[in-house]
């Protein structure tokens, strides 16, 4: 099974989002090795806060071949282009993992050392539902790629 890490700073407060997130990595489960991971905010001024995250992520982005950002500024996909992408990704067998940000976003230094940015939308969204709307359209991806009739 292919690995695909999910790292997150905050969890799941909101019972719903945690529904939704069992519900959909279930499914994800039949495609890839999923693993959420919960990493706390950093605490006290935002640009210290953001460069103490950075650090403590680093050596998780480090393990992995395809680290990917979730950024406004990273490149809008659609559902299919997203699903090309990640065919593109497994086809080369490159581990990936999609991090989430804190409620500061990211270090302006680690999104210049990580090339691959996605964005959900131009939108703002509460992080709860944000990992949720990832976690489906990462779903949405691999039914796309397996002719499955949920993505229409």
């Amino acid at each position: 099974m292919y690995p695909i890490s999910v790292i997150a700073f905050g969890r799941l407060r909101l019972e719903p989002c945690q529904k939704l997130q069992e519900h959909y990595l279930g499914m994800l489960r039949t495609y890839a090795r999923m693993e959420v991971v919960e990493l706390a905010e950093g605490k006290g001024d935002p640009a210290r806060q953001l460069k103490e995250e950075a650090e403590r992520l680093r050596p998780r982005l480090a393990a992995v071949r395809c680290p990917v950002l979730l950024t406004p500024e990273g490149a809008s996909r659609s559902s299919e282009s997203l699903a090309r992408w990640l065919v593109e990704r497994m086809n080369r067998g490159e581990s990936l993992a999609f991090v989430l940000g804190s409620s500061h976003g990211f270090d302006p230094a680690l999104k210049k050392e990580v090339p691959e940015q996605l964005s959900l939308s131009p939108m703002t969204f509460p992080h709860e539902l944000s990992r949720v709307m990832f976690l489906e359209q990462l779903y949405r991806a691999f039914t796309i790629f397996r002719g499955k009739e949920y993505h229409k």
